[in-house]
């Protein structure tokens, strides 16, 4: 093993968190573990940052209200935001969260590539 990959110091200046911030994560981690809300912030982040209204997400095999309290879930940590326009919520990734995800996910395809 080489001295690298013993030293769990090295390589992570751009990594130090505060306590909030590692709670901050702890819960996005937690939040995006579950299928549906993943499936729901990938839909939203495909959308390129227009709005979504609520009752036009219903691909995802469970109840509109169900739909409904897993974007409550995303809002609550920053990943989605929303709008209300009458009886109508519109949602859309965060500022950012868009770009970030997309990187993530590319990390999984450069992972996978030979």
């Amino acid at each position: 093993m080489s001295h690298e990959a013993a030293d769990p110091a090295h390589g992570q200046e751009g990594l130090q968190l505060s306590a909030a911030d590692m709670v901050w994560w702890s819960n996005v981690f937690k939040t995006l573990g579950d299928p549906v809300r993943l499936h729901l912030l990938i839909h939203l982040a495909a959308q390129g940052g227009a709005e979504v209204a609520v009752h036009d997400i219903c691909d995802t095999g469970v109840a509109q209200s169900t739909v409904s309290h897993h974007l409550k879930r995303l809002r609550s940590i920053g990943l989605v935001e929303n709008r209300r326009a009458g009886r109508i919520v519109y949602y859309r990734v965060g500022d950012g969260v868009r770009s970030a995800l997309t990187q993530i996910l590319r990390q999984r395809e450069q992972a996978d590539a030979p």
